[in-house]
């Protein structure tokens, strides 16, 4: 079954995506990616290119979801209706650090990568 529920298309090689049958304005024809011809060199790349999008998407979410956690974790001991004055500085602080951590991890091993 194809990605939104039609069929998929493969050849014997498995080298092209077919996708799924997608109807058009025109009528009951498919799209461009059912007729099981091979991606060209800028389709590829655009799907690529998404890709690694996604992939920075999802580690930036993971992150995100690390500061939460560990910054809430160490600051506020028990839920309230508001945060005290101490968890907000608490807060700031623990953000503050993880982002000069990560940057300062991250900025390391772009000088590692132009080493090599």
């Amino acid at each position: 079954m194809g990605l939104f529920g039609g069929t998929v298309e493969g050849s014997s090689s498995g080298d092209s995506y077919s996708g799924s049958k997608l109807r058009s304005y025109g009528g009951g024809e498919t799209d461009s990616f059912s007729s099981g011809q091979d991606l060209g060199g800028a389709a590829g790349g655009d799907i690529q290119a998404q890709v690694a999008m996604e992939q920075q998407k999802l580690q930036f979410m993971n992150q995100v979801h690390k500061l939460n956690e560990t910054c809430w974790d160490l600051c506020v001991g028990s839920p309230s209706s508001s945060l005290s004055g101490r968890e907000e500085t608490c807060l700031a602080n623990c953000v503050d650090r993880f982002i000069d951590t990560t940057l300062l991890i991250t900025n390391r091993f772009a000088q590692l990568a132009q080493k090599m």
